[in-house]
């Protein structure tokens, strides 16, 4: 099952600061949601162990998380595995930054593609469930730049 989100939000920091805080693996560990613990496995990737719940379904599945190199003026990418409950989720996440008054601007867009008994309980109960999510990480994101700033 293939779910897709996009928004934008601003925070009161420059681009260069923005971008340094979301390449940290350090930063994106202990800034997601629901997370039950993580570790940084190099100097652009960590693994966070994810509560997951939907339907009967529960339990913690180890997420990998890669920050991809970026080109100049290009989004920055953050590729996202996790493998466990009998299920898989790959995911991409995509963040452009744009200077705007007194701050940045951050467009993102989520592309997931969900496998295995996650995928059973059907798009009516994941698809909301997924931008429930998305929406969360999200805010954790632009909370924790808030913050550090």
């Amino acid at each position: 099952m293939k779910i897709t989100e996009t928004g934008n939000f601003t925070v009161s920091a420059s681009p260069d600061k923005v971008l340094a805080l979301v390449k940290d693996p350090d930063f994106l560990g202990r800034t997601l949601p629901d997370s039950k613990g993580y570790r940084v496995t190099g100097p652009d990737s960590c693994t966070v162990d994810m509560r997951v719940g939907v339907s009967h379904i529960k339990g913690v599945m180890p997420t990998t998380l890669k920050i991809q190199p970026q080109e100049s003026g290009e989004p920055l990418v953050i590729k996202v595995g996790a493998q466990g409950l009998g299920s898989r989720v790959d995911m991409a996440l995509q963040f452009h930054f744009q200077p705007s008054k007194g701050g940045t601007t951050i467009d993102w867009t989520s592309d997931a593609s969900v496998s295995g008994v996650l995928a059973s309980v059907g798009a009516g109960l994941l698809r909301p469930l997924a931008k429930r999510n998305f929406d969360a990480i999200v805010l954790a994101i632009q909370d924790a730049i808030e913050a550090a700033i």
